[in-house]
C-alpha cells in the first residue's frame, strides 16, 4: 500500500498533464453557439453574423487563399448575314450612271388665224425674274408700250351692276386697274382694261394686235410704274380675240377667266375689238423680265 506521501507525489506529477489535457479539450470544443431548435420560446435576439471559428493556439490554421476573379469569355461578334452582298451592291449602285432629266417638251404655242390677222397665239416660252416679296408691291399709276408710243395713266378700277349683272366700271381716259388683282411685281396677275374707241380710247393700239402692219406684238415691252417710282417691265408672251356679244354664258366664262389669279408674275391688258364697235374681247398678257429702282 502506497503512503501518503507517495500519493501526493504521484499527484503533483500528474496535475501538469491533467491541466493540458483539460486545455486542449476546451480548444476542440470552442465554436459558435447552436441554438436548440427543440426549444419551446423562440429566440428574441438578432440573427448573430457567422464568424469564423477562432483557432486554437494548439492547432493552427493556415489562412485561405483568395478566389482569383474568373477570366473573362470573350464575346463573339454578332454575325451579319448578307453583308458582303450589300457592299457590292452599295459598289455597283455607285459605278452606276448617274441618269440625266429628260426635259419636259415645251408645248407649241396656239396660234388662230383669220386671215392675214392672228387672233389667238401663245402663251409662248419668255425668260423671267422673280417676283417681289410678299407685302412689296404698290399701286400701279402709269402704263408705257414704248412700241405704241402710249404713255397712260392707271386708276383704280371697280364694278358695277347693271340689270342684275355684274359689270367692270371701266375708267375713263385711262388704263383702269382691277382692284381685286395685285400690284406690279408681285406674284400673280396684274389686270388693267381700257378703252378702245371711246372716252379716250387708251387702248386703240392694243385692240389691233395681230393685224397686218401693226408694231405691237411678241416680245414688246409693256412697263407699269408703281407710287414708288419703281419701274417693272413685261414683255408680250401672247394674246386672244375672243367673241363677246351675243356669245353663251359659259363662253363669256371662259373670257372672264384670263382675270384669275396666275402662278407667276404676269400682266394682262383687256380692252374691246374691233376698232368701231365692242362684239369681241382682246387679252394681251406678258411676264415679268425686268424690274428697277426710282
Amino acid at each position: 500500500m502506497l503512503s501518503r506521501f507517495h500519493l501526493s507525489r504521484r499527484l503533483l506529477t500528474l496535475l501538469p498533464l491533467l491541466a493540458l489535457g483539460m486545455i486542449w479539450l476546451a480548444g476542440c470544443t470552442v465554436g459558435p453557439v447552436v441554438e436548440n431548435a427543440a426549444s419551446p420560446l423562440p429566440s428574441t435576439a438578432a440573427p448573430a453574423a457567422v464568424t469564423a471559428t477562432p483557432a486554437s493556439p494548439f492547432r493552427p490554421v493556415a489562412p485561405a487563399p483568395a478566389a482569383e476573379p474568373p477570366a473573362p469569355r470573350p464575346v463573339p461578334a454578332p454575325e451579319r448575314p448578307g453583308l458582303l452582298a450589300g457592299m457590292m451592291r452599295q459598289l455597283k449602285r455607285a459605278s452606276a450612271p448617274m441618269p440625266t432629266a429628260t426635259p419636259a417638251p415645251v408645248p407649241a404655242p396656239v396660234i388662230v388665224r383669220h386671215g392675214d390677222r392672228i387672233d389667238a397665239i401663245g402663251p409662248v416660252p419668255i425668260a423671267t425674274i422673280a417676283p417681289l416679296t410678299p407685302g412689296e408691291g404698290l399701286p400701279p399709276v402709269r402704263l408705257q408700250i414704248p412700241s405704241l408710243a402710249l404713255d397712260t395713266p392707271v386708276q383704280r378700277m371697280g364694278w358695277k351692276t347693271v340689270h342684275g349683272v355684274s359689270q367692270w366700271d371701266v375708267v375713263d381716259n385711262a388704263a383702269g386697274h382691277h382692284f381685286d388683282s395685285v400690284y406690279p411685281g408681285e406674284r400673280g396677275n396684274v389686270a388693267l382694261s381700257g378703252h378702245n374707241n371711246i372716252a379716250g380710247a387708251v387702248f386703240a393700239g392694243v385692240c389691233v394686235i395681230g393685224q397686218p402692219g401693226v408694231a405691237f406684238g411678241l416680245g414688246d415691252e409693256m412697263i407699269l410704274v408703281d407710287s414708288g417710282g419703281r419701274r417693272f417691265t413685261y414683255r408680250v408672251n401672247g394674246w386672244h380675240r375672243m367673241k363677246e356679244k351675243n356669245a353663251s354664258i359659259a363662253k363669256r366664262q371662259d373670257n372672264a377667266a384670263w382675270l384669275r389669279q396666275t402662278d407667276e408674275a404676269q400682266l394682262t391688258l383687256v380692252t374691246c375689238w374691233p376698232p368701231w364697235s365692242n362684239t369681241h374681247r382682246v387679252v394681251v398678257t406678258g411676264v415679268l423680265t425686268a424690274m428697277s429702282p426710282p
